[in-house]
């Protein structure tokens, strides 16, 4: 989910990759973004690329 989230994909895209329902997937998008102390979407796929947790921007499943 971390590096949907990091490519950039709404929520509506993480759920359909994953099999989830989109408001499971916005419960988790706000966990992630608590967690990683970041107010937005952008400033948590900054912190995945900063830590070097992406394998390659561009590499998730097909959305």
């Amino acid at each position: 989910m971390l590096e949907l989230l990091a490519d950039g994909a709404s929520n509506a895209e993480i759920a359909g990759v994953l099999g989830m329902r989109e408001s499971t997937v916005k419960a988790h998008v706000s966990r992630i973004l608590a967690a990683l102390e970041v107010g937005n979407r952008v400033q948590a796929a900054l912190c995945v690329r900063d830590a070097g947790l992406h394998g390659g921007w561009g590499t998730s499943p097909e959305i």
